[in-house]
């Protein structure tokens, strides 16, 4: 200790740092347990406070139905996009755990804790266990970290991929070679059968076996008939994969060409913080570096480009749905977090081995980024209850209570009707009509899935638009006008009918919708500022009206 203690400030760091790196690698086991525990704690308590949203309010009404046949039957429909799977797995966790927020979460939770443990496993048996560590905790600070405590299956196809990925290394390594083609069949086929987009993650295993074969000089023949089997459960969704087909012709998430931009800013700003410990370090005290060991032998190339194809998912995916599809959003390409999570540990492998200080430092900031970006989280969900109080607050408050109140746009609608007071959710409604949103946004997949799916399968209060508004002389709307799913709001400007603002509640407003008094063209609404019923500035005011 005296000896420790008479050594500059800088080498006393680096003794530690290399103390705590060998107390990793000597017992990963408990630090593998310490990390666990951890994740699920603080991925089960988001878990348990975040409120449903829209899609996983889906997910708990096709999983609470009486049979798999009627589950069937609803997926029939084409409005929900999902092979049947998902919704066994869903539902078992309802059999062991009751049917509440963590019992429609856990397979998720699990899930990406097993895609975690899986990316230890494939870096830390090419490098050390501290880079194991630091691919097991980068997708922690990630975007694909919201969808671990998200009931859709987009974490489980994380964790079905990782084990895929572990026992494709394990089955080229020949490490019990039979064992590991069979979880490699089972674990792809698994993947397909949560989500057709899985799919995507047979490529990046494939180009890895191609690298593999030309190396060799031959073909591995039991790894390329573990693919070809594992594809098979494609061929028994193939009615439901027909039906879905008729969504896509109108489908709400159209492609741009800047999608393929925008998925990796949101997947990779969060970690951009705890990855800067590197540079500032080193502009700090180049010093740091220490005498730099020589490496042991990376990665093979076969490995490497299987993680760069992981990476070019999104890429793909994008190119599929602009041919074939027509339908991209960045969770389909989530996978594309693993070839990320191998090539940032191996290249901290490379750059850092024998830079004690700096590795050590990696590894906590890591931590700390999962932290702050839990506490983050938490904070985002206390939020969003808070908001879903106000609401029905402020719907409570409006002195007509015997009116109808017309919420503008499904995502509101859904949330409101769960999770809104009796006598709040047993007024609302929602209008649906594919052509209206057809003309107005382009699209009109989400109002035909209300019409097939939603209001005959959840039982939900959806009435078509044009009968409804030709019935009924007075309701309420409410809703945020520059919602992406709002169409209602436009349409009503256009309409012979008084549109009286009754109030505001954040960015959403009521509107009290009656019978015009005034000849056509002389229709009256009630002004707000921005508001698409109007095309310029206007008064907020309850209450005030003016003429078109």
């Amino acid at each position: 200790m005296n000896r420790h203690m008479r050594m500059p400030f800088t080498q006393q760091v680096d003794v530690y740092a290399k103390i705590f790196i060998a107390q990793l690698e000597k017992k990963k086991l408990w630090f593998l347990c310490l990390v666990s525990i951890l994740y699920l704690i603080v991925t089960g308590l988001l878990a348990w406070e975040k409120l449903l949203w829209n899609d996983e309010l889906f997910t708990l009404y096709i999983s609470r139905l009486s049979t798999l046949d009627d589950v069937w039957s609803a997926l029939m429909t084409g409005a929900e996009q999902l092979p049947p799977f998902f919704y066994v797995i869903t539902r078992t966790s309802f059999a062991l755990f009751g049917l509440n927020n963590i019992s429609i979460r856990l397979p998720e939770v699990l899930g990406f804790w097993v895609m975690s443990l899986c990316l230890f496993r494939f870096v830390s048996v090419r490098s050390s266990a501290l880079y194991g560590y630091v691919a097991m905790l980068f997708p922690l600070v990630t975007g694909a970290y919201s969808y671990a405590y998200e009931a859709r299956p987009y974490a489980l196809v994380l964790g079905f991929s990782g084990l895929a990925l572990v026992c494709w290394q394990s089955a080229a390594d020949r490490r019990r070679r039979k064992f590991s083609l069979i979880c490699l069949t089972l674990s792809l086929a698994a993947a397909v059968s949560n989500h057709y987009y899985a799919v995507f993650v047979f490529l990046p295993l494939a180009l890895g076996e191609l690298v593999r074969s030309f190396s060799l000089r031959r073909v591995d023949t039991p790894i390329w008939g573990a693919f070809g089997v594992a594809v098979t459960p494609l061929l028994l969704f193939l009615p439901l994969i027909e039906r879905a087909r008729n969504y896509s012709l109108a489908f709400w998430a159209q492609t741009d060409w800047m999608a393929i931009t925008k998925f990796y800013y949101f997947l990779l700003a969060p970690a951009l913080l705890p990855l800067m410990v590197i540079p500032v370090l080193l502009v700090l005290d180049p010093a740091t570096h220490g005498q730099h060991q020589r490496s042991r032998s990376a990665a093979p190339l076969h490995e490497m480009v299987a993680a760069f194809g992981f990476i070019t998912i999104p890429v793909v995916a994008f190119i599929l749905a602009k041919l074939v599809t027509g339908a991209f959003t960045d969770r389909y390409a989530l996978p594309a977090v693993i070839g990320f999570s191998i090539f940032i540990a191996f290249a901290a492998y490379k750059l850092l081995d024998g830079r004690a200080i700096m590795a050590a430092a990696l590894l906590l900031s890591l931590c700390g980024g999962f932290m702050m970006m839990a506490v983050k989280s938490f904070q985002e969900t206390v939020a969003a209850r808070m908001r879903q109080a106000e609401t029905n607050k402020f719907l409570q408050s409006e002195r007509e209570s015997g009116l109808p109140i017309v919420v503008s746009d499904p995502h509101t609608f859904i949330m409101l009707a769960h999770y809104g007071s009796q006598d709040v959710a047993s007024r609302v409604l929602y209008l649906a009509d594919p052509a209206a949103s057809l003309r107005y946004l382009g699209h009109n997949s989400v109002e035909k899935g209300m019409l097939d799916l939603q209001k005959p399968w959840f039982h939900l209060p959806i009435e078509e638009y044009g009968p409804f508004v030709a019935s009924r002389p007075r309701f309420f709307v409410y809703g945020s006008p520059g919602h992406f799913l709002n169409w209602l709001m436009t349409d009503l400007a256009t309409s012979r009918r008084r549109i009286e603002l009754r109030g505001k509640n954040k960015d959403s407003l009521l509107f009290l919708v009656s019978p015009s008094h005034r000849s056509e063209g002389d229709a009256l609404y009630g002004t707000v500022e921005a508001s698409p019923l109007d095309g310029g500035k206007t008064d907020a005011r309850p209450g005030r009206v003016q003429r078109r």
